[in-house]
């Protein structure tokens, strides 16, 4: 089923129970710092990562073992957040949601029109990756964008200037490095999420 036919479905059954999920596009970035967190176990975040997505039946999460609840976070993540289309590929990183915050904002109010701080609990994840995709090359984020993939290049003799002008954006825009709050790597499960809204901007 296509994007513009698939209806927008926040229900999801799990061993015979049904869970409303929410999955704004600021709720899925927040779990994301949350399993980078370095202070919190493999059971706290998926716990905190549940009790911020479902709507309906928080109560009844309480009495899952641990791999249900983490099975029931895959499921979430399956259903509501990753591509079905297209796999992951690795490229180097030039999106950070959490660093470029300002950035995305200015973008979507000047191309769309659109208010992001109005829209926290209510722009679905996937309908915010769409936007995304779609923001034009005029946009602050797409230039950002574009300097982080920019090859510095060779000296010719006479591009000096050029180099040091491009080495001067690369620095300044560049993105703070991260280091992995993970034990398991289910802690990595929202890593994919940059890669999935630079994948189809080159």
């Amino acid at each position: 089923m296509g994007f513009l036919t698939e209806r927008s479905n926040k229900s999801l059954e799990y061993k015979g129970k049904v869970y409303k999920v929410n999955p704004a596009f600021d709720t899925v970035l927040r779990i994301q710092n949350l399993f980078d967190e370095t202070g919190l176990s493999e059971r706290d975040k998926i716990m905190h990562a549940l009790s911020m997505l479902l709507t309906k039946g928080r109560i009844r999460v309480k009495t899952l073992s641990l791999r249900d609840k983490t099975e029931l976070l895959n499921r979430i993540y399956d259903q509501f957040v990753k591509d079905p289309k297209k796999p992951h590929r690795n490229e180097p990183a030039v999106l950070d949601f959490e660093a470029d915050g300002e950035y995305i904002y200015s973008s979507f109010l000047f191309d769309y029109g659109i208010d992001l701080k109005d829209e926290q609990g209510k722009l679905e994840w996937r309908k915010f990756i769409a936007l995304f995709q779609g923001l034009s090359e005029h946009t602050k984020i797409r230039e950002i964008m574009r300097i982080r993939r920019m090859d510095i290049p060779a000296y010719n003799g006479h591009n000096s200037k050029e180099i040091q002008n491009i080495r001067e954006l690369k620095s300044f825009y560049s993105l703070p490095i991260k280091g992995g709050g993970g034990e398991k790597g289910l802690d990595r499960l929202f890593s994919a999420l940059e890669a999935m809204a630079t994948r189809e901007v080159k």
